[in-house]
């Protein structure tokens, strides 16, 4: 088993990733309601990283028991510990990697996940078969994935700012991954059996200091440096746009336009 998402595990991470929650809840909510989840008995988080959405699950579906399946032994502490902390009591995690979903016992009535299978490109077909496998039949999988990262600019443009929505883009394929998966994930979800029951998108203008403005800003502030390095990004250009985001909080008027996230729920056949 694989440890390591090519993101990071690692603490900082963490607490991004807690960041990126917050900025992100009220759609999660959202999805959770449409996907009728707190009717569920049983729910599989999948990639829940450090527990974020699966408490977020768990808070929203109390009559749920949520499996929060990770491979990162990181996260799978800081879970284990949260949920000592909070004696949360329907929430199981489960240490394993996606790729070995078909060999875990059980099946479930539901299935959500969050910016996890634009990891898993290569194998996606697969691996979408396993999570239709898992279900039971009438089954529920809500996913909130990227339609695209194309939509990220800034108002007033700047090029410092467009080179790094193309790193972001560019750092995903050369891993492995797709910051496009949205455009043809229903395409895929069909094929593999599943029945979409609704699409969304959301995302769009955020003003200064709005909650997905931090988001972007917290996620630059993390991986430019990293961007540099492998030459996904010059240094010039990240000069540039720190010094762009230094001016753009000052002013009232600023505002970018953030990636647009597509929301699917999909339902398996009775």
């Amino acid at each position: 088993m694989t440890t390591d998402y090519f993101l990071g595990v690692h603490q900082q991470e963490l607490e991004r990733l807690d960041r990126q929650h917050t900025a992100w809840q009220p759609e999660m909510q959202d999805l959770i309601k449409t996907a009728n989840f707190a009717d569920c008995k049983t729910i599989l988080d999948l990639g829940c990283g450090p527990g974020f959405t699966t408490f977020e699950l768990a808070n929203n579906c109390p009559n749920s028991q949520i499996t929060a399946l990770d491979k990162a032994a990181l996260y799978q502490e800081y879970l284990h510990f949260q949920i000592n902390k909070n004696q949360t009591t329907n929430i199981q995690p489960l240490h394993a990697d996606i790729l070995d979903l078909t060999s875990q016992k059980g099946q479930y009535e539901g299935a959500f996940c969050r910016w996890f299978l634009a990891f898993l490109i290569a194998d996606l077909p697969s691996i979408l078969s396993a999570i239709y496998e898992k279900l039971e039949p009438g089954g529920v999988f809500a996913i909130m994935e990227y339609l695209t990262l194309d939509s990220f600019t800034s108002s007033p443009p700047h090029k410092s700012f467009d080179a790094n929505t193309a790193a972001w883009n560019n750092f995903y394929l050369n891993n492995g991954g797709d910051a496009k998966i949205g455009m043809y994930l229903p395409a895929l979800l069909q094929k593999a059996g599943f029945t979409i029951e609704s699409q969304k998108c959301v995302g769009g203008m955020s003003p200064v200091k709005h909650r997905w403005w931090n988001w972007w800003r917290d996620a630059f502030e993390n991986f430019a440096p990293t961007f540099v390095k492998q030459g996904l990004m010059t240094s010039t250009d990240f000069d540039e746009l720190k010094d762009h985001w230094k001016k753009q909080e000052a002013t009232e008027t600023g505002f970018i336009y953030s990636a647009i996230i597509v929301q699917i729920v999909a339902r398996k056949s009775y």
